[in-house]
């Protein structure tokens, strides 16, 4: 009976059934263990990429975007104010050809009213409007399928004579049923009605150049008559990103280092054009 007793007792030691399971449940709790911090690892890599990419996909959205806009707009642009040498009236409904708003929409610029400004609640909040008037000469404006002069949403204009007077606001709005801020476009073509042209134009800056100065001005330091001497425009675009990713710093269009508002990527772009019917463009 002594010896079964012993032998009993060295069976239940740490070589015996339970503590052999007791070993394998200890390397359970380290392989789980292990197991965790890789899954772990792995995920935070995969969340990096994601967001890296995510970033980089918005970088770029952001630059198309904004290429996009400074070429549209600056197309017409470089079209301001032309009109045939031989028909004065015809050059003195497009003059001045470019006519600005600080931090507000434009609204006239037809045959029978003025041009202004006008603030509305959609507008983005120290954005610049611009309005753009020029004739149509059918080789270097637009022209539709059925080729007739259009403005910059492609809509028809009315012809009176032998030529039509293109006149084309833009300014930057987000109405409550956008996500994301658009430049818009309100023509004098048949539609009349403002229309988006490109998705994620936060704020448009826009600096003149008069003739022989030496550094360009914002609008509300022009005179009526000084839009007549508008020799060039400064146009900036600043654009918002998608996804807000923490407070962002960027250059904005004044050359400053600023800090994102809401979290979003930002990024300005700009560019310098020279009104073609202008003379002594710097």
């Amino acid at each position: 009976m002594r010896c079964r007793a012993v032998e009993h007792r060295r069976s239940q030691g740490p070589h015996g059934p339970r503590g052999q399971a007791g070993h394998v449940l200890l390397e359970w709790f380290i392989a789980a263990a292990l197991g965790l911090v890789v899954l772990a690892g792995g995920l935070m890599l995969y969340q990096a990429q994601r967001e890296t990419f995510a970033r980089a996909a918005d970088a770029a959205r952001m630059r198309e975007a904004g290429a996009a806009a400074l070429t549209l707009v600056g197309e017409h642009i470089q079209m301001a104010g032309y009109a045939p040498i031989d028909q004065p009236a015809l050059r003195a409904r497009v003059t001045p050809g470019v006519f600005g708003c600080r931090s507000a929409r434009p609204v006239g610029g037809g045959s029978d009213d003025e041009l202004g400004c006008t603030v509305h609640p959609a507008d983005r909040v120290d954005s610049d409007g611009l309005v753009v008037r020029y004739a149509d000469d059918a080789v270097a404006t637009w022209r539709g399928a059925s080729g007739e002069p259009t403005d910059c949403l492609g809509q028809g204009v009315e012809r009176h004579g032998e030529y039509a007077v293109i006149v084309n606001r833009f300014y930057v709005a987000q109405p409550s049923r956008r996500d994301a801020p658009e430049l818009y476009c309100s023509g004098n073509g048949r539609a009349r009605t403002p229309q988006p042209i490109v998705e994620g134009v936060d704020r448009m800056v826009l600096g003149y150049w008069l003739r022989g100065a030496d550094a360009p001005i914002r609008a509300r330091a022009l005179a009526p008559m000084q839009w007549d001497d508008v020799v060039a425009v400064d146009l900036c675009v600043v654009l918002r990103g998608r996804s807000a990713s923490g407070t962002r710093a960027f250059v904005d269009c004044d050359g400053r280092r600023v800090e994102s508002p809401d979290g979003r990527q930002r990024l300005s772009l700009s560019r310098h054009l020279v009104l073609r019917n202008q003379e002594a463009a710097p």
